[in-house]
């Protein structure tokens, strides 16, 4: 990197934006002109996640990362967030790691949406592009820590990143997670499908499940509704009932794997 482009082995170029971030998505991984989550939504979701209701989420991130760079020897850890957002959890991680460990930790974040991963290079240090899942632009066994929040997991891409002793660590939605909103914008509330049978090159190493309760006033709860899929499947008088509360009690579930390159 020169300060103003990236260039690859094979000579292609690629222009740093004044943003601080790099565009590599490549035009396969493209199903629109401007894919990924809209600048609204993006600034949904760096609302709702300021108030900090999703925190007990990101100490875990962090209380993972602590416990791994602990043990683990070598001055450099690299951690990654696919699909990273407006990179709430990294700066997390970031802003409250112990001295000693954060001068050993490096953050690479990417998301498919230009504008999240805009606003992720302009509050966080570390390495950011517009990028998919199914093509990292990293190079092989380079990342320690790799993190998949609440995302679409490309496990072949996944292991190709992962060093040896690396660790995926993947947040999805529980069973009752945000289920009184669901009550009210859906018809049938559907139970969730079976949890993650993962492939034969990953072993679930641990799991845990973060539950708890959050009260949220209608300005938070429209962010939280612009920042979820629930935004788009819901119809709009199901969108309407929901925003018409001054104030809503939701649950929060999350449940929490670590995994480890079967290899390993």
């Amino acid at each position: 990197m020169d300060g103003v482009s990236l260039v690859c082995e094979h000579g292609h170029c690629f222009d740093v934006a004044r943003q601080g971030y790099v565009n590599l998505l490549g035009p396969k991984d493209k199903r629109s002109k401007d894919p990924g989550d809209s600048k609204d939504m993006v600034l949904a979701r760096a609302a709702f996640l300021g108030t900090e209701f999703y925190r007990p989420l990101a100490d875990a991130c962090l209380d993972i990362t602590v416990a791994y760079s602990s043990r683990v020897a070598g001055d450099q850890i690299t951690l990654m967030d696919a699909g990273c957002g407006e990179g709430y959890y990294l700066h997390h991680i970031q802003e409250n790691l112990p001295n000693n460990l954060r001068k050993k930790a490096e953050l690479v974040g990417f998301d498919i949406s230009k504008w999240a991963v805009q606003h992720s290079a302009k509050r966080c240090d570390g390495t950011w592009f517009v990028g998919s899942n199914r093509h990292i632009p990293m190079t092989d066994a380079s990342v320690d820590i790799l993190f998949d929040m609440f995302g679409f997991p490309d496990y072949s891409s996944f292991l190709r990143v992962l060093a040896p002793n690396g660790k995926l660590v993947r947040f999805t939605p529980g069973d009752s997670h945000l289920i009184e909103l669901r009550e009210i914008i859906y018809p049938n509330v559907k139970p969730r499908s079976e949890r993650t049978k993962y492939p034969e090159t990953f072993r679930l190493v641990s799991a845990k499940r973060i539950t708890y309760e959050m009260t949220l006033g209608s300005g938070e709860l429209k962010s939280l509704f612009l920042m979820t899929p629930h935004m788009f499947r819901s119809t709009p008088e199901g969108r309407q009932q929901a925003l018409n509360h001054d104030q809503l009690s939701l649950t929060v579930d999350v449940v929490v794997e670590e995994l480890i390159p079967t290899t390993a």
